[in-house]
C-alpha cells in the first residue's frame, strides 16, 4: 500500500457516518471545532441506524417521566448497565429528540407535541417514531454537517488509532477504499462512532460494515471492552424469504392486542418461558424461547417460529408500523392471510468500548453509539438504541471538542502492515469465522462450544498468517476478517467466563443468573496476543440506583 502524503487535519475527527457519528460532528462543530468525518462506506448511508425501522425512546410526554425512563432501561439491563450512562441518557433524550426533530417534518406528534408509541418493556408509550425512514433523516443530517463546514470524508476506512509518547490519541490511519492508498489524520480528538460487529453471524440485521472495527480499533490501542458476551438477537426478523432475511420490521407489532408467536404445531408457546408477559417479554427471553422452540424440533423449516398478524387490521399494523404492508408486498408476503416466519437474527452489541459519563475511553479517544458499551446492560429495551447515538453522540462531541489539544506532528506510529496483493482470498474463512460464532455464541451457549470455540477462532488466525503469505486478493475483507477474529475472541472469552445466564447471555449449563457471583461487569483488555479480563461487581450500594 502507498500512503498519500497529504495529511488530514482536524481538531475532531469523528470516525463512523450513522446517527452516533453524525451527532457528535455537528455536536463539536456547534462548539466551535474544525471537525472531520470518516466512514468506510457513505457518510449517512450505513451504519446499524440507517437499517433501523424503530424510534428514538423519550420521555416526551409531560406524564412521563425521565426518571421512569432510567429505571425501565436498569431493569430491562438486568441491573448490570452503567447508571451515569443511563441517567444521562434518559435525562438527556427529550432535549436531543427536540433538537434533532426542530424544522422536520418527519416525526410522529400529536398537538404538536412529540408522541411515541408502546414498545415492549417500556412502561409508558415513549418510542418516538420518524416517519418518513431513517435513511431520509441521516442524509438531510448530512446535508446539514457539509452547509456547517464539517468535511465529510467517504470511503475511508479506520485501519489504526496512533498514539503520542505520553500515550494520547493524536491521530489515525485511514485506507482509503477506492485506491486503496493509505491516509493520516492529525487530530486533537478521535470519537469512535463506527460500532456493530452483526457480521460476525450468519443470520443479522446488520448491513454489511458491521465488522467490528471499533471494537478491534480500540483494543490495539489500549482501551477496555466491557459486557462483549451480551449480542442480543432480535427475536423476530424475517427468515424467509431470502430476500428479506434478517430484516427486523416486525419487532414492534409483538405490542399489539391479537399478534401472536406460534411453533410449528400451531402452539403459542411463549406460555412456557414468559407466561405473564407472553409476546410483550423482553427481547432476550422471546429469542431464547424461539431457540429452543427451534432445538426442540418445533421450530419453522427455515430455523424460526411463526408470526400471526392476521387479526389486526391493515390500518392498525401501518400505523404501529409505517411502511409494514408496503414492505411485506415487495417481499411477495400477505400478512392478512398468511403466517410470517421470522427467526432470532444478530441485531446488536450490548458491550463496546468502556466508556465514562463523558464518553470518554481514553485521552484524546471517546467512543459513542453501538461502538461504546455500558447503557443497556445485558439487554436492550426497543427504540433505546437510537436514543443512546442520539445522547451519546451529542456527549461525545461535545466533550471532545472540550478537551481536544494541538493535533501536533503525528504520524507517531509507522503506516500499518496490509498484505501485499496476490490471489488469497478471505473469502472463505470469513464463512467459517460466521459459522464458528453461530454455532459457539450464538442465542443458546455452553462452556465445551465456547472453549471449542475459542480454538476455532485460534485456528483461523493462524490460517490467516498462512494467507497473508501469499498476497490478497482483496484488501476489504481482509481487514473485515481481522477486525472480526479481534472481535469475535472478545466475544467467547467474556461469554465463557460468565458462568450465568442474564438477558442476551444464556448458557445452558448455567441456566440460572447468579447475583451473588456474577452481578456485575467484565472488562477485556489486550495482553500480548491475548486478553487479559477482570469483573467489576456493582455492589450493594448501586443496586437501588
Amino acid at each position: 500500500m502507498t500512503a498519500d502524503r497529504a495529511v488530514i487535519r482536524a481538531d475532531v475527527f469523528v470516525i463512523g457516518g450513522g446517527l452516533a457519528g453524525l451527532r457528535a460532528a455537528a455536536a463539536a462543530r456547534r462548539a466551535g471545532c474544525d471537525v472531520a468525518i470518516a466512514s468506510r462506506g457513505r457518510a449517512g448511508a450505513g451504519g446499524s441506524s440507517a437499517r433501523a425501522s424503530g424510534g428514538f425512546a423519550a420521555a416526551t410526554d409531560t406524564a412521563d417521566d425521565p426518571r421512569d425512563h432510567y429505571l425501565d432501561t436498569l431493569s430491562g439491563g438486568y441491573g448490570i448497565g452503567d447508571r451515569e450512562l443511563i441517567r444521562c441518557m434518559a435525562g438527556e433524550a427529550p432535549a436531543r429528540l427536540e433538537d434533532l426533530a426542530a424544522g422536520l417534518e418527519g416525526f410522529s406528534r400529536r398537538d404538536g407535541r412529540l408522541h411515541g408509541n408502546a414498545v415492549p418493556v417500556h412502561g409508558y408509550p415513549r418510542s418516538v417514531q420518524y416517519l418518513s425512514g431513517m435513511s431520509r433523516l441521516l442524509a438531510d443530517l448530512r446535508g446539514d454537517l457539509e452547509r456547517s463546514g464539517v468535511r465529510v470524508l467517504d470511503h475511508l476506512r479506520c485501519i489504526r488509532l496512533d498514539r503520542d509518547g505520553n500515550g494520547r490519541i493524536r491521530g489515525l490511519w485511514l485506507l482509503d477504499e477506492e485506491t486503496l492508498s493509505l491516509r493520516y489524520g492529525a487530530a486533537g480528538a478521535v470519537i469512535l462512532a463506527g460500532g456493530g460487529c452483526g457480521r460476525l453471524y450468519p443470520v443479522t440485521s446488520n448491513g454489511s460494515d458491521a465488522t467490528g472495527d471499533a471494537f478491534a480499533l480500540a483494543l490495539d490501542a489500549g482501551c477496555a471492552l466491557r459486557d462483549m458476551e451480551f449480542i442480543q438477537f432480535t427475536p423476530t426478523a424475517f427468515a424467509n424469504p431470502p430476500s428479506v432475511r434478517g430484516r427486523t420490521i416486525v419487532g414492534t407489532l409483538l405490542t399489539l392486542p391479537g399478534v401472536v408467536l406460534t411453533n410449528s404445531e400451531g402452539e403459542r408457546f411463549m406460555a412456557r418461558y414468559d407466561p405473564e408477559r407472553m409476546e410483550g417479554s423482553d427481547r432476550a427471553t422471546l429469542a431464547r424461547a424461539v431457540a429452543e422452540e427451534v432445538l426442540a424440533g418445533r421450530g419453522s423449516p427455515h430455523g424460526g417460529a411463526f408470526l400471526d398478524v392476521r387479526s389486526v387490521t391493515p390500518a392498525e399494523l401501518d400505523r404501529h408500523r409505517p411502511g409494514f404492508h408496503g414492505f411485506c408486498r415487495d417481499a411477495g408476503l400477505d400478512p392478512g392471510t398468511e403466517l410470517l416466519e421470522t427467526a432470532p437474527s444478530a441485531h446488536t452489541c450490548l458491550g463496546g468500548v468502556a466508556v465514562d459519563d463523558g464518553m470518554r475511553a481514553c485521552e484524546g479517544l471517546y467512543a459513542a453509539g453501538e461502538a461504546a458499551g455500558g447503557v443497556h446492560g445485558a439487554n436492550r429495551l426497543s427504540s433505546n438504541s437510537l436514543t443512546d447515538a442520539l445522547v451519546g453522540g451529542w456527549r461525545a462531541g461535545i466533550r471532545a471538542a472540550d478537551s481536544c489539544e494541538s493535533t501536533g506532528s503525528g504520524p507517531f506510529l509507522a503506516a500499518p502492515d496490509i498484505p501485499r496483493p496476490g490471489h488469497g482470498d478471505p473469502g472463505p474463512l470469513l464463512e467459517c469465522l460466521q459459522g464458528v460464532m453461530g454455532e459457539r455464541a450464538g442465542v443458546v451457549r455452553n462452556g465445551e462450544g465456547l472453549s471449542a470455540g475459542l480454538g476455532e477462532v485460534a485456528e483461523i488466525r493462524e490460517r490467516m498468517r498462512h494467507l497473508a503469505e501469499q498476497g490478497i486478493s482483496d484488501p476489504g475483507r481482509w481487514l473485515d476478517l481481522s477486525a472480526m477474529v479481534a472481535t469475535a475472541e472478545a466475544i467467547l472469552t467474556a461469554s465463557l467466563l460468565r458462568e450465568e445466564s442474564r438477558g442476551a447471555h444464556y448458557r445452558r449449563d448455567f441456566p440460572r443468573t447468579d447475583d451473588d457471583a456474577w452481578n456485575g461487569n467484565l472488562y477485556l483488555e489486550r495482553s500480548g496476543d491475548g486478553l487479559d479480563a477482570r469483573f467489576q461487581s456493582i455492589g450493594e450500594a448501586a443496586v437501588t440506583g
